[in-house]
Order: structure tokens, then sequence, then C-alpha cells
């Protein structure tokens, strides 16, 4: 019985395990043009306070959007959940390159989907990006700030 007993533990110890348990997958963002839908990991993830961060620039993805044509964004739950925002980046009929503008910011809970067009007739988007607010704010030119946690992007090929 004895033998039996230190078997049975031996056996349980072996299931337990010291590992950490497996981080929970990060969040994916959908871009979808017409009814073409491209999901990109975030090129940049932060823990909640921005110190530990992790850039991949090869999530950066790529698509076809024709002049004039909006982008899509579809955000999941646990991005909604938080302040989240868009930021496109341009050039004009003329072909001025603009600088990156954020064109939608929304509080916790309130939107999961946003459609970025560019602000003029005949304008190419060049990027569209989703930028996810971090729990840190920084003092910015018109007050607090927060600092982005987690970011995910959408470059425009031609």
């Amino acid at each position: 019985m004895r033998k039996l007993l230190v078997l049975v533990v031996l056996v349980l110890a072996g299931c337990s395990s010291n590992e950490p348990p497996a981080t929970p997958p990060r969040p994916r963002v959908d871009f979808t043009v017409a009814s073409k839908k491209v999901t990109a990991k975030p090129f940049l993830y932060c823990d909640l306070k921005v110190e530990d961060c992790r850039r991949d620039n090869t999530a950066m993805i790529k698509m076809a959007v024709p002049p004039g044509t909006p982008v899509r964004v579809t955000v999941p739950r646990e991005v909604a959940d938080t302040p989240w925002s868009v930021v496109i980046q341009y050039k004009t009929a003329a072909g001025e390159q603009k600088a990156p503008v954020t064109v939608a910011t929304f509080a916790p809970r309130k939107e999961t989907t946003y459609e970025a067009l560019p602000p003029e007739p005949g304008a190419q988007l060049q990027t569209v990006e989703v930028k996810q607010a971090g729990g840190v704010l920084v003092q910015g030119d018109n007050g607090p700030e927060p600092v982005t946690q987690a970011a995910w992007s959408l470059q425009v090929t031609a």
C-alpha cells in the first residue's frame, strides 16, 4: 500500500508544472477593403503600464487600396473595451504627402468598427493604424494624453 501511495504522489507531482501559464494570444485587428479582409497582429505590444514592449515590424500588413476607397477597421472586444484610435496618413490628389492624423478616437466599450477614408476627393491612403491606449498618461500640448500600449498597421500598396 505504501508503494502505491508513493507512486500516486510521484505521478501527481509529475502532472503539475512549474512553468508559468502560457500568455494569451495578442489581439488582432481586421482591415477590410470592399470584400477583401486582412488580419493584423500588433507591430507594437506593451504591458498595461507600457514598461515591457515588444516591436515586430513584420506584423505590418500590406494591401492594395484604390484612391478614394475607405478601409473598414474592426477591433476585437479586448481592444474596444479600452480607449482606442485610428490614425491615417495619405497623399492628396496632387501628390502631396500629408503627416499622420488621428481621424477617430473612441471611449471604452463604445465602438468596434470605423471606416477610414481620406479627407479629400481623389486622395490616396498610405497607412491606416489602430492604436490602443495603455494605462499611462503623459503631459501633451493639450493636457494629459495616453501612451500607446499596442498598435496595428495596414500599409497601402499601389
